[in-house]
């Protein structure tokens, strides 16, 4: 493989088609979750005989996103191999699915250590259900809703435009001004992706919307992108934490409002972080969709 070139937001045109072709339903494989990630890490692509690669290099480790196109599986898998003998680096295949598990198995057999990455595993949901909050279940969640529309009985939804994404990107730098992004090194870079996002939404898929509160000031906003007809990939989900409510109300009236002609949600993962899974079991999902990953060590 050849030609591997930086990501940018310029891909999309090239990447989204293929990706939309394949139809690969977990968040990895969502161009813009890949686009923020390259602002943390050095992302690159490259396309081979109409098989998408990207990969990134840390820990000595080329991390190669599980390929996604024409290829058969395992002959992507050599050309990842291939490609990673080149420069004596290990490598770790990530996003994988249960048939690409089993393709691995079955070609490769003892020669990759495969695990069930439990971190990475997808958050799927039902429309309805986050539209709706009906039930015992969401019980707490229809409490916070309810606290946040009595503490702003005039509240608005509104879905992002070009007319008003610069306020959206003012309440994101006030977001991140109280959140100290400037001393994390994964809120800076996670914030520079979603800037640029935000700046060119009208050259992509991407939609949003955002609650504006009693006082007129933003306390949420929300980006998302289709990942096929039937299922929508939510990339951002940002709210101030001091306004009680504010996460709950910008979930469900985005749902609410630009969520209906998707059956399902895709909350993306945890990340391993337990009060982010939390919060993710809460809104209790109707699939946690295993991911696996392959390790090999190339000498």
């Amino acid at each position: 493989m050849e030609n591997f070139k930086k990501l940018e937001i310029t891909d999309f045109e090239i990447i989204n088609p293929l990706l939309k072709k394949y139809n690969v339903e977990n968040c990895d494989h969502c161009f813009f979750t890949m686009l923020i990630w390259s602002f943390r890490h050095h992302v690159e692509y490259t396309i081979c005989e109409n098989t998408l690669f990207m990969r990134t290099l840390g820990d000595n480790s080329y991390w190669y996103l599980s390929p996604v196109g024409e290829l058969p599986f395992e002959k992507a898998v050599q050309l990842i191999i291939d490609d990673a003998k080149l420069n004596s680096y290990r490598i770790k295949i990530y996003a994988m699915d249960e048939n690409q598990k089993i393709a691995m198995d079955q070609h490769f057999g003892s020669l990759f250590e495969i695990i069930a990455d439990r971190d990475t595993f997808d958050y799927i949901y039902k429309t309805e259900d986050l539209s709706n909050l009906s039930g015992k279940n969401y019980q707490k969640k229809r409490n916070h809703c309810s606290r946040f529309e009595r503490d702003n009985p005039d509240y608005r939804f509104y879905s992002i435009t070009a007319e008003n994404v610069e306020r959206v990107k003012a309440f994101e730098r006030e977001w991140c001004a109280r959140n100290n992004c400037d001393e994390s090194r994964g809120l800076f870079s996670e914030q520079q992706g979603i800037m640029e996002i935000l700046s060119n939404m009208e050259k992509t898929d991407v939609f949003g919307g955002f609650i504006e509160a009693n006082n007129g000031n933003i306390v949420a906003f929300t980006l998302a992108s289709p990942i096929n007809d039937n299922m929508v990939d939510i990339i951002v989900e940002k709210a101030f934490h001091e306004v009680t409510g504010a996460y709950a109300i910008i979930n469900r009236d985005f749902a609410r409002n630009c969520l209906q002609n998707f059956e399902f949600i895709n909350r993306e993962d945890d990340m391993g972080q337990e009060n982010l899974r939390k919060a993710k079991l809460a809104n209790f999902p109707v699939e946690i969709r295993t991911k696996y990953m392959a390790k090999l060590d190339v000498v």
